[in-house]
């Protein structure tokens, strides 16, 4: 069988016949083999197993940034987990195909896609949560996106595949900071965003009406988030932006952190204060970051730095990420 490039390469199927998939190249070569000779043979040699060397790497089918929503906000927050071919629990009540004339059933299957990947950080935050207990929602993902391993990928994809990087659920147990948010976090970023008192109400439930004159959010995203993005219009070149943000020290009492600043090309990065200093755990500190830069004519439509906070024993990694939009604003 002749499949697509990208998923003949990725992607392992079961099929209702015993079958092979090669690419479009090595299609077109059996093709013609086939019709040079009167009696075209094929062989069918013993399985070896390979190392793919190229592992972890992002999934052709992987969603991709930037989303049309939420602007400032980057997506993926993070590269999720593995999710390519995993063997899984199965029901057995489905055929292995799924269609309706296959007769194959198995308590196991092998998947691919988020319905694996989800249940792998379903399953690190868990962990997570079971050495933290008073942990919130946005200290976990706070600890998992700051902790991540980055991947290497295209320049023109950057953070806009691999988000943070890929999951490290035993790093992400001692981030060293976090950032968190409450309730009243989301609800004045909505009201940045634009959404009015009915509208949030929807949102969060209950009868109070949020009036959103008074929740103002500071800075160009108005959310305490781990990672600054600058999404602009097709036609723009020129960005400023000032993002306020707030770490909690879930270290050890005494620290202090340096920050380290990698600038995308031809942007400035100033982040002040250059130093936080914590004494006790919980405490919180404050920062300002400031993002200013244009597009060249030479440059990609994606620009990607970092801010790593750094102490002795932790590094604390925030992607910043300016790109053109593929929506009009």
């Amino acid at each position: 069988m002749c499949g697509d490039d990208n998923y003949s390469d990725e992607v392992a199927f079961t099929y209702l016949i015993p079958a092979t998939v090669v690419n479009q190249e090595d299609g077109k070569k059996i093709d013609l083999y086939i019709n040079s000779t009167r009696a075209a043979k094929g062989t069918i040699h013993k399985s070896r197993t390979t190392t793919m060397t190229t592992a972890p790497f992002i999934a052709s089918f992987s969603s991709r940034g930037p989303q049309s929503i939420s602007m400032n906000i980057l997506k993926p927050d993070i590269y999720a987990a593995p999710g390519l071919s995993i063997l899984a629990a199965y029901s057995p009540l489905a055929t292995l195909t799924g269609d309706s004339t296959d007769n194959r059933y198995s308590i196991y299957n092998i998947i691919s896609g988020t319905s694996m990947s989800t249940p792998h950080v379903a399953g690190a935050i868990a962990y997570v949560k079971s050495f933290h207990p008073s942990w919130s929602p946005s200290a976990i993902k706070s600890a998992l996106m700051t902790t991540a391993t980055p991947m290497k990928v295209k320049p023109m994809e950057a953070e806009l595949a691999t988000g943070s990087g890929q999951i490290n659920p035993t790093k992400a147990l001692d981030p060293g900071l976090i950032y968190e948010m409450n309730p009243g976090s989301y609800i004045r970023f909505l009201c940045k965003e634009g959404y009015n008192s009915t509208t949030i109400r929807i949102i969060t439930g209950g009868k109070h009406l949020h009036d959103c004159s008074t929740l103002r959010a500071r800075g160009f995203d108005g959310l305490n988030y781990p990672s600054m993005q600058i999404q602009l219009s097709p036609d723009s070149t020129k960005f400023s932006a000032s993002f306020f943000r707030t770490v909690t020290n879930v270290g050890s009492g005494r620290s202090e952190y340096e920050a380290k600043v990698m600038p995308p090309r031809g942007v400035s990065v100033n982040v002040v204060p250059q130093k936080l200093v914590f004494e006790r755990p919980h405490q919180k500190r404050a920062f300002k970051v400031v993002v200013k830069g244009k597009f060249g004519e030479d440059t990609s439509q994606v620009l990607s730095g970092s801010l790593e906070w750094s102490d002795s024993s932790h590094s604390v990694k925030s992607p910043i990420l300016i790109c053109k939009s593929f929506y009009q604003q």
